[in-house]
């Protein structure tokens, strides 16, 4: 029970607007199929889409503000402008409403 509050608190915390979403939610709450992590394709395919998939999940959290999605990861707003562009993500596409 104790678990599920303090993962509802920091969901509140995380969450940008007055609507929690899933990606606000510890993984350990969502399933594969609601999270998008269905396991397709081989290992190195998934490593290699990690570094893509980890700045993807901190513009989603910082609701497309390069400089709170840096420091969710710990660097620059320079790398972080420098690795969206090396994979190619729009990060406009993560902004709120």
């Amino acid at each position: 029970m104790r678990e599920l509050e303090n993962a509802l608190e920091r969901a509140v915390l995380v969450a940008a607007g007055d609507v929690i979403h899933g990606h606000h939610l510890s993984p350990t709450l969502q399933t594969a199929e609601g999270s998008g992590t269905v396991i397709s394709g081989s290992l190195a395919e998934a490593v290699a889409a990690f570094p893509s998939n980890l700045i993807q999940d901190a513009l989603k959290s910082a609701t497309g503000n390069r400089t709170r999605a840096a420091r969710l990861l710990s660097t620059t707003e320079r790398v972080i402008g420098y690795k969206i562009r090396r994979y190619g993500i729009d990060a406009g596409r993560f902004k709120g409403d």
